[in-house]
């Protein structure tokens, strides 16, 4: 299963991170098109503040995507 963050309203997307959470099994992945991933979580909800912390670190970056 594939689910990609909800942008905040009124965020433009950005083709410079995409930041998503892919399960595999009972684990949840984070992962951003950058190449930064987070380590599988069996919480689907720690995997998705993990991919939400990553997009906010990366926001301030020329094309960052704000989660």
């Amino acid at each position: 299963m594939y689910s990609e963050l909800p942008a905040r309203p009124g965020a433009a997307p950005s083709d410079g991170h995409r930041v998503s959470v892919e399960e595999r099994g009972s684990f949840s992945f984070a992962g951003c098109s950058c190449g930064w991933f987070a380590p599988g979580r069996r919480s689907r909800d720690k995997a998705r503040r993990d991919a939400a912390d990553h997009a906010a670190e990366t926001a301030g970056e020329a094309g960052g995507a704000a989660v």
